[in-house]
């Protein structure tokens, strides 16, 4: 409070505020109350008086120009502008203040000139000021309201009411307020301040000049209110009574104006309150503040008053002294019935009370009260003044009882007189006394006037009430009040028969008095000069007029069928005086009928009467317009009744006085339009308009037969609602009026039932169908008028535009509310139009409609006639800014906004409407944001105007009877409460905000969130959006949250509409974060500007009444909002946001509330800032800033974890109504009919509540009378039933969100942890508990089976992030190991225990749900076999040979041997405790998962697959590969791999349709090559065939082009891979199968060999074509490819498998044999291609590095790796093939040369020679891997050594990884190495069995030895090569001796000892032997 700018507006606001608080909440502000009181005491002293202008404050100003002054507020002196100290001292010259007090009140209007667009700082300064004063005047005011008196009692705490007591009794009495403010009252001239203010250019625009004098006369009314409530309360002293006399006898009218204006009034009630003793009549009132009122206490104050009444010298208002003196003659007369203890204050002239009364009534005094008190709307909206008003007529009825019935007598007098002169054929009677009837017209107009806020006439008849029971209470005054009654009509004379009639009339307005009338008048006495008051004769005199008033017509029709008229008689004529008589008595009627429904329906019923007929039979003859009207007006009332309706529409229907019937004359007759347009235009006044509008109205919204009109035409409506379109609506803007306001009257009642018919309408395509049996809806022709250009449509529009023209001047005129009702309708036809365009435009498509719509909507975007611009929209949304006096025009508009920017692009046009630099749109969003903040109390007053608006029902029934309780109330059975006005505005907003927040920016929506629109948007994807600071909605829509926040803090109270508001809200928030282009900004704007709004909100959650299903969607919608900035956080690196965050979803919660911010400071000043559009009218805010949420329990556990313990996930069962009317199977397909489309379906309660009640209706003709009642009962159930249905739907789609939210805010916590945030250890246990508490929260037989996905799915991402921890705390723990020595090993065993409980709880109930959960979801299955796979993961690494190396070495550093044993037994621990559960469940569990394997979905079979290979890999269950085989599913599973064949074909087409089947491929093949890898598993494979499955498979024949595939390589990589990829992905893992099966079983495995071959010789074409193909320079897939294949064929060509293929039929095997022998030549030119070389390999690198830039090293380490893997294994195949018959060495046919033709693919030469060739060949793969072995040696030393010596230091994480680079470098060498040593063994073999046979069995034995040579096996063609030529020897010869010299026996002697495996005398052995077959071999 001490903050406050000392100006002269924030203190005031802020008193005003706070005692508002106080008033409202007194529970929580008593101690800030009276500070605050203190604190102004000041103020209150001197009240309205401004501190004057001095010269020190003006010099003080001057110098601030250079030196600066200090400001409330500002550290530091401020230097001043020349023009801000020049507006100051305008400020304060024109208003006497303080110069510096002016200063502070500029800064301050520059602060606020936010809220008023378009104004500069002065004018806004000027609005400040006056407001400042009117929120003092209204403290004060409301200040003496609380006070303690004799005419109220507050429901204020006692503590707060004595608080105000005393400080006000103390401000009376020590300060004279109440003088100060009657001279406040005699000096302040509302046309003196204007031209102050137009003297000193204080007035701006006309509105700003209209809202400164309306708050001028504001500021009176409320220092005039104050003295009232004073005086009520307390009286007024002696002096003040006297000095308000004297004022009052100075006041003198306006000039042109005879009535005394409010202030006037007021103070007129205060003076008549200060001496009232009316607290004196109630015995049981025992107040302690009686004694003490002046009148009682002062002895003095009745003579004194007395006197001073006569004292006045002249009165310039005479009719104020009458009132003064009537009602101080009856304060003595209630003196006189008083105690005579009571009596002595005023001895002396207590009997002076009847000679003021006398003086009174000499003076008229009920003419002053009839013609200008009683005109007074203030008389009838003030409560207090009313019962004033009241208190004067009866008191004197009650304390004056001579005097009534003298008044009385001279009333009869003066009607005898009269009566004489008429029969005498005299003049007019004499002027008499007419206070009698005067008196009555005052009883008539005082309660009979609809404005009164309460209903008193009730004391009048309580006498008569037989079941009061009260008579003690109510006999004196009731009884004199009746008398007074009875006196009247006590031989009535025909003068008084008009005023008593309107006196009965006026006393009906209550249903008791109504009743009470109606008996009066059942009898009364008559007499020949008396009127008789009574129903019979009311209704006789009118029958009688009736019947002399109507023509007979007696007519015949002649030939020609022209009508002759005969026997015409002449009507009779109505006199004046009996046409007011007339008007008197149908008024008593519809006032009795109006209010009272048994006494409406009998007057309707009495046969004798015929009132309906009579009564529409006057309207049709030739009478008064004013009686038509009134007549019109009874029927209206007597309508109200469902009974009576159908009797007026009938009677209506018969009168033809609106023609229906086309007639072929028209003589005489009548026509309610042409007496519209002939008389009434020509009166410019139209009541009969009004009186039919309000018959048609009435019967509308009361009862519509269907059938009426049958017979004579088509039956329905048409002619009605064209009457009133085309005879009223359309034409009543463009007539005359003598009374401007009547206009706007009419037009409202049009609008209003217009409007009526189109809510009440549902379209229908029936309704556009031509030939019809009967007329549609008269809804139907309304809706058609607005869906096109029609009359209609202009005039609305132009009702909206000339409305909101003249409402923007804020003045005030008379009419202005009616102005303000017909606009309203008009915008509510707008609105009901929009909302029901697309079910009319359905209806018209349905129907074949022929009529040409245009659509509401796009209407209102056409061009404005009268201005060429398209501004229809814009005046609707003008509405928007009058949110303080019409909400519901706010509404309206808000809704019909809404409508129109969903079309497309609509909202943007919508913004661009606007002129540029426009402070039009600056007003509106100020209008908007006004509306958000509006609280209760300030719309509370407009609540009663939306029942009216309200159409629920459609009351278009058939002809039968209807019963009422078959009507059900459908809000009663839902028990739901009207949400209030401010209320559906703020929704409305929010909708409108949340329907347009992904349309394109710039667009209105965001301009009126604060977004700034006039950037350029597009510029820049990274340009950062900014948000409007001073005046946004989302700053409001954030107050909304933090005050719906600080409620749910303080009281328990559940608001279904402000929580589903607030849901909406935090929906918004979620769409603007979820935007990409608003995310960044708004979560910026919440955690700089809001003061951290999301982390204060999570901090409060969970929020009260969480099982609500708004409460639990607005706490998901705020944890995605948290998730979404968490996941930014970690996007940008913003750790220590991350970790504010982390503190807070992780930590306990109460220390996090505790030191949580407070509210925002925007908000905070907001605070202060008004709630409607003149913010500064405004006195409903709140003081400071908001209390913070008081402290939740601290709770043991996670913030996180507390927030998923509110959700409770027991679902509601609702069990179905018994039921015997209804069929069950009958309403469960209506049931679906009803259902909704949405996010959750939901059933239409309205269209089933329909259709239910149709059916009643189509059967009510035949059922009994008795069993209606109970299908009603019955529809009663099923709606209660649907209704808890709904509600169950509901609460279960907010608990799924509320799920889905948490798992969202978990999911995105973990998984974009930084390292830096939390260390590991807390992470892990962290991350154990919420999935600990998720296992235990989601039950595995949760029935809600999307709950049970959700909370697997946060499960599954868990495990995973779990599983990161784990390994990288294995990692950690073991650095600390080696540099902690033996500290580390108990806490390492210690984790390591608890780590494996943890586990073992999480996998067991992993498992339990995966064998309890059924195939519901597969979905479900998916993750919960994904959260297996990750447990098991846990337990066992996947590890990289580096990296089992790096753990081997480094565990064998430590020097505990206690730490190393843990080291080893604790992996041993973990996987024997998974194996122990996976085993404890089983065979079960595995029959589980392999039905899932077989039968379920792509993905959850995937994932089966993939639990059976780690299951297997565990060898947890140690009978898997049997209990699969026994069983069958390994059957299962290759029947489904062969099945799956034509779907892999599908995969390899060029564009697939999908994918699935391929990774299903994968999976089955994984498991089955796990299988493969034990003895068991490939057996039983071998067994069922598996390879005989791939071999059927013909997807493998299906090989890519590989020139294509090379021409495509550098084309851009897609998300599906190409078909070579996806190819290889099928050919990879069949050969892997063959491979793990080769492993497994062992290349002498005959039958796994020749299966293996069978497969590969089964694709043998494939199998040709790689290796037709292969190069080295083939990519990298191809050459992996490769490898496999040579590496299988290498394998299984051995010895055995030749000597099974030699078995083979010759004849029959023949294709068999050539494709081997062509498979041995490929393989021999491939050996040749793939030669070791430096060269090659350089140049197949650099091939591949100028076709892909991006060619990494490890793709070059790979190519050299495939390059040596292939030319290892067709070396392999080479040795393989020549050692095959070995034994013999003899044996020639598989020798290289022998087996190849053709050596022209192997040399590129046609004419080489073969064994020159092979021998070349040979001896360059020896002589090239020996040098590639040279020259990559030295690089893996420098490995070992670099290795070595990071093993000698201490090890750090960065470290490790480069270890096990360094490792995986060397290894990948080594390997290369060991490769490179193999070819050179292999080959350095190949060239020994070469050289061994030609050098020795060739050379040394003669020709005529060649018999010893086995040539018969040898081909014709290849018998040549025996004959090599000696040359060729010699050759071969020399290139050995060149080759094998002593460095590369040398080097070749060292790698074969560094490298070879097996034996490493293989190598010197052949070495040995070559170098004696080329040194011994002869030469010739």
């Amino acid at each position: 409070m001490d903050d406050l700018a000392e100006d002269m507006w924030t203190p005031y606001k802020n008193l005003y505020s706070i005692f508002q608080l106080a008033l409202t909440n007194p529970n929580t502000v008593v101690t800030d109350l009276e500070l605050c009181l203190k604190k102004y005491k000041q103020n209150f002293t001197n009240f309205l008086r401004n501190p004057p202008k001095n010269e020190k404050s003006r010099e003080q100003l001057r110098t601030a120009l250079s030196e600066g002054v200090a400001l409330s507020g500002q550290a530091r002196k401020i230097v001043l502008s020349q023009e801000l100290v020049d507006e100051a001292i305008i400020i304060s010259d024109m208003f006497d203040l303080d110069e510096v007090l002016a200063l502070e009140l500029l800064c301050t209007a520059q602060r606020q000139q936010k809220h008023h667009p378009g104004l500069p700082r002065g004018l806004v300064a000027v609005l400040l000021y006056y407001d400042g004063r009117k929120a003092i005047s209204c403290a004060l005011r409301d200040m003496f309201q609380a006070v303690s008196g004799v005419a109220w009692s507050t429901e204020l705490p006692r503590e707060i009411t004595a608080v105000i007591t005393n400080y006000s009794q103390n401000l009376v009495e020590d300060s004279n307020i109440l003088g100060r403010l009657i001279e406040l009252l005699e000096h302040m001239d509302i046309e003196e301040e204007s031209k102050l203010l137009t003297k000193n250019r204080a007035f701006g625009s006309k509105k700003h000049q209209n809202q400164v004098l309306r708050l001028y006369e504001e500021i009176r009314t409320a220092v005039a209110m104050a003295l009232f409530h004073w005086s009520a309360q307390r009286g007024l002293p002696k002096a003040i009574a006297i000095r308000l006399l004297q004022h009052l006898a100075s006041y003198k009218p306006k000039v042109g104006s005879n009535n005394i204006d409010d202030v006037t009034l007021i103070i007129l009630m205060a003076l008549l309150y200060g001496y009232d003793t009316s607290v004196l009549l109630f015995s049981d009132c025992n107040n302690p503040q009686t004694a003490f009122l002046p009148i009682l206490s002062d002895p003095d104050f009745a003579k004194r008053f007395h006197e001073a009444i006569y004292a006045q010298p002249v009165w310039q208002t005479p009719q104020l002294n009458s009132i003064i003196k009537y009602s101080f003659g009856l304060t003595l007369a209630s003196l006189r019935h008083a105690p005579s203890s009571m009596q002595e204050a005023a001895a002396g002239v207590i009997h002076l009370d009847e000679q003021l009364i006398d003086e009174a009534l000499e003076s008229n005094v009920f003419g002053f009260f009839y013609r200008q008190l009683l005109e007074k709307q203030l008389v009838y909206k003030n409560e207090f003044i009313f019962r004033r008003m009241h208190m004067l007529i009866t008191d004197f009825i009650d304390f004056m009882h001579a005097k009534v019935s003298e008044l009385r007598n001279c009333a009869d007098e003066k009607a005898r007189i009269g009566v004489n002169n008429q029969n005498e054929d005299g003049g007019p009677p004499p002027s008499m006394d007419g206070n009698f009837e005067m008196l009555m017209l005052c009883v008539a107009k005082l309660y009979g006037d609809r404005r009164g806020v309460i209903n008193l006439c009730n004391d009048y008849w309580e006498s008569t009430n037989p079941v009061n029971g009260n008579y003690a209470k109510n006999t004196a005054r009731a009884v004199s009040l009746f008398k007074f009654i009875r006196l009247a009509s006590e031989l009535l004379p025909q003068t008084l028969f008009k005023s008593y009639v309107k006196m009965i009339t006026g006393l009906t307005r209550t249903e008791f008095s109504a009743r009470c009338a109606f008996n009066l008048l059942k009898q009364s006495q008559t007499s020949p000069t008396t009127y008789s008051v009574s129903w019979d004769h009311f209704f006789t005199s009118l029958g009688n007029y009736y019947n002399d008033m109507r023509n007979d017509l007696n007519t015949s029709v002649g030939t020609t069928g022209d009508p002759i008229f005969r026997n015409r008689s002449m009507p009779r004529i109505i006199t004046q005086r009996e046409t007011e008589h007339l008007v008197a008595v149908v008024g008593i009627i519809r006032s009795v009928a109006e209010h009272d429904e048994i006494s409406r329906i009998m007057i309707c019923e009495n046969a004798s009467w015929q009132s309906l007929q009579v009564l529409l039979g006057l309207i049709s003859c030739s009478t008064a317009l004013v009686l038509k009207a009134e007549i019109l007006f009874t029927l209206a009332a007597l309508s109200k009744s469902k009974e009576t309706a159908r009797s007026v529409w009938l009677q209506l229907e018969e009168s033809q006085i609106i023609p229906t019937i086309p007639v072929n004359f028209t003589f005489n007759q009548c026509s309610l339009a042409d007496e519209i347009d002939q008389n009434e235009a020509r009166l410019e006044t139209f009541t009969l308009t009004r009186g039919i509008l309000e018959l048609l109205y009435t019967l509308m919204t009361t009862y519509m037969p269907s059938s009426l009109g049958v017979g004579p035409r088509l039956p329905g409506y048409d002619a009605y609602v064209n009457f009133v379109l085309n005879s009223i609506v359309l034409k009543f803007y463009f007539r005359a009026y003598k009374d401007p306001s009547e206009k706007w009257k009419v037009g409202a009642l049009c609008l209003k039932l217009i409007y009526f018919l189109a809510a009440s309408y549902k379209p229908k395509a029936s309704d556009f169908v031509e030939l019809r049996d009967e007329n549609p809806y008269p809804g139907f022709h309304v809706m058609m008028q607005l869906q096109t250009r029609s009359n209609l449509m202009c005039l609305l529009l132009r009702i909206i535009e000339e409305a909101r023209e003249r409402l923007d001047d804020y003045n005030q005129f008379h009419g202005k509310e009616l102005l303000e009702e017909c606009v309203l309708y008009a915008l509510l036809l707008l609105e009901v139009g929009l909302a029901k365009k697309n079910a009319f435009f359905e209806a018209h498509t349905a129907g074949n409609g022929t009529e040409m719509l245009t659509g509401l909507n796009r209407i209102l975007l056409d061009i404005n006639p009268r201005n060429n611009q398209p501004d229809n929209v814009l005046n609707i949304i003008k509405f928007v800014t009058y949110n303080s006096w019409l909400p519901r025009h706010t509404l309206a508009a808000i809704k019909i906004l809404s409508a129109v920017t969903m079309l497309p692009n609509v909202s943007g046009q919508i913004l661009h409407m606007y002129a540029q630099g426009c402070t039009e749109k600056l007003e509106i969003r100020q209008g908007f944001v006004e509306c958000l903040e509006m609280d209760a109390r300030q719309a509370q007053q407009y609540e009663d105007i939306m029942e009216p608006l309200t159409i629920t029902e459609l009351n278009y029934e058939d002809d039968g009877e209807k019963d009422s309780d078959s009507e059900l109330d459908l809000a009663s059975l839902m028990h739901r409460k009207p949400m209030r006005i401010e209320l559906q505005i703020k929704e409305a907003i929010v909708e409108l905000f949340n329907m347009n927040r992904k349309q394109l920016l710039p667009n209105f929506v965001h301009f009126l969130l604060g977004i700034d629109v006039v950037r350029d948007f597009m510029t820049s994807e990274r340009q950062q959006l900014a948000i409007d600071m001073t005046c946004s909605c989302i700053n409001s829509l954030v107050l909304v949250l933090e005050r719906h926040l600080e409620r749910q803090t303080q009281n328990d109270e559940y608001c279904d509409h402000s929580a589903h508001i607030v849901e909406r809200i935090y929906n918004l928030f979620y769409g603007l974060c979820i935007n990409r282009r608003t995310s960044e900004t708004v979560l910026r704007y919440f955690r700089l500007t809001c003061n951290d709004f999301l982390v204060r909100h999570l901090s409060a959650m969970p929020f009260r009444h969480q099982e609500q299903d708004n409460v639990l969607l607005a706490m998901s919608h705020l944890m995605k909002c948290v998730a979404i900035e968490i996941k930014l956080a970690a996007t940008h690196g913003q750790t220590t946001r991350y970790n504010l965050l982390c503190d807070m979803m992780l930590g306990g919660g109460a220390e996090t509330q505790r030191n949580a911010p407070s509210l925002p400071l925007e908000c905070n000043s907001s605070l202060l800032t008004p709630q409607h559009s003149h913010y500064f009218y405004g006195t409903d805010v709140l003081p400071g800033s908001l209390t913070k949420p008081p402290l939740q329990d601290a709770a043991v556990g996670l913030h996180v974890n507390r927030l998923l313990d509110c959700l409770t996930l027991a679902p509601q069962t609702v069990s179905g109504p018994q039921l015997n009317f209804f069929d069950p199977q009958l309403l469960s397909q209506l049931l679906h009919e009803c259902e909704t489309s949405g996010p959750y379906s939901l059933f239409n309660e309205h269209k089933l509540h329909e259709v239910l009640h149709n059916e009643l209706r189509l059967v009510q003709s035949t059922i009994a009378s008795g069993q209606r009642k109970a299908i009603t009962g019955e529809i009663s159930l099923l709606m209660q039933h649907t209704m808890k249905l709904n509600k169950a739907r509901t609460q279960r789609y907010a608990t799924w969100e509320f799920m889905k939210a948490w798992c969202q805010l978990v999911q995105v916590l973990f998984s974009c942890m930084p390292e830096a945030v939390m260390p590991l250890t807390v992470r892990k246990q962290h991350i154990i508990d919420i999935i600990e508490k998720i296992l235990m929260k989601v039950q595995p037989m949760q029935p809600l089976i999307e709950i049970s996905i959700q909370g697997t799915e946060a499960v599954l991402l868990l495990v995973a992030n779990l599983r990161y921890c784990c390994y990288q705390l294995e990692d950690q723990t073991a650095l600390e190991e080696d540099s902690d020595g033996n500290g580390i090993g108990d806490v390492t065993h210690a984790r390591a225990n608890t780590s494996s409980s943890n586990l073992r709880f999480i996998l067991k109930h992993i498992v339990e749900w995966i064998m309890v959960s059924e195939v519901k979801s597969q979905k479900l299955r998916i993750n919960l076999y994904s959260s297996l796979l990750n447990c098991l993961r846990i337990v066992k690494r996947l590890r990289s040979d580096e990296q089992l190396e790096f753990n081997e070495t480094f565990v064998a550093r430590l020097d505990s041997s206690k730490a190393y044993n843990m080291r080893q037994n604790e992996d041993g621990m973990q996987k024997e405790m998974a194996a122990e559960v996976i085993g404890t469940f089983g065979e079960k569990l595995i029959d589980t998962i392999c039905h899932d394997a077989i039968s379920g979905h792509h993905v959850c079979r995937i994932m089966a697959l993939a639990c059976l290979d780690m299951i297997s890999e565990l060898h947890a269950v140690s009978t898997l590969s049997d209990f699969m085989t026994l069983r069958g599913y390994l059957k299962h599973i290759l029947d489904s791999l062969g099945r799956s064949n034509d779907a892999l074909c599908a995969i390899l087409q060029p564009v697939p349709s999908e994918m699935r089947a391929l990774f299903v491929y994968e999976s089955i093949m994984a498991f089955l090559t796990r299988l493969s890898h034990t003895n068991i598993g490939a057996g039983l494979l071998l067994g069922e065939r598996a390879l005989g499955t791939l071999s059927n498979m013909s997807v493998f024949d299906l090989l890519p082009d590989v020139k294509t595939s090379e021409l495509k390589r550098n084309d851009p990589q897609s998300f599906v891979p190409s078909v070579d990829e996806r190819y290889r992905s099928i050919l990879m893992p069949a050969l892997g199968l063959c491979d793990g099966i080769v492993n497994s079983l062992g290349s002498r495995n005959n039958s796994a060999a020749l299966q293996v071959v069978n497969f590969l010789f089964a694709h043998i074409d494939m199998i040709e074509s790689i290796l037709r193909t292969a190069t080295p320079y083939m990519d990298l897939g191809h050459l992996q490819q490769l490898s496999a294949i040579t590496n299988l064929l290498a394998r299984t060509t051995t010895h055995d498998v030749a000597t099974l293929e030699d078995t083979l039929d010759v004849e029959h095997d023949l294709e068999l044999r050539s494709r081997l022998t062509r498979l041995q030549q490929l393989m021999i030119v491939v050996f040749g291609r793939f030669t070791v070389s430096e060269t090659t390999i350089r140049h197949m690198l650099e091939q591949h590095e100028l076709v892909n830039e991006e060619f990494t090293e490890e793709q070059q380490n790979l190519h050299v790796k495939y390059f040596l893997d292939i030319t290892a294994n067709l070396s392999l195949y080479c040795r393989n093939a020549v050692t095959c018959h070995g034994n013999d060495n003899m044996t020639s046919k598989y020798l290289l040369t022998t087996m190849i033709n053709d050596i022209t693919p192997l040399t590129g030469k046609s004419d080489g020679k073969k064994l020159t060739a092979i021998m070349i060949t040979i001896l360059n793969q020896l002589k090239g891997a020996i040098a590639y072995y040279l020259s990559q040696n030295n690089i893996v030393d420098n490995l070992m050594q670099q290795r070595a010596s990071l093993l000698n230091i201490t090890i750090g994480p960065c470290d490790k990884q480069e270890i096990i680079d360094i490792s995986h470098r060397h290894n990948e060498k080594r390997g290369e190495l060991m490769q490179a040593v193999f070819i050179a063994e292999q080959n350095l073999y190949l060239l020994w069995i070469h050289l061994d046979f030609y050098l020795r069995n060739t050379v040394v034995y003669a020709q005529e030895n060649r018999s010893a040579i086995n040539e018969s096996n040898l081909d014709a063609s290849n018998i040549s090569v025996l004959n090599a030529s000696q040359d060729e020897i010699m050759q071969v010869k020399q290139m050995l001796i060149s080759t094998f010299n002593e460095t590369f026996c040398t080097q070749l002697m060292a790698a074969s000892e560094s490298y070879t495996t097996k034996c490493r005398d293989f190598s010197s052995s052949l070495l040995r032997r070559i170098k004696a077959l080329v040194q011994f071999a002869p030469v010739n």
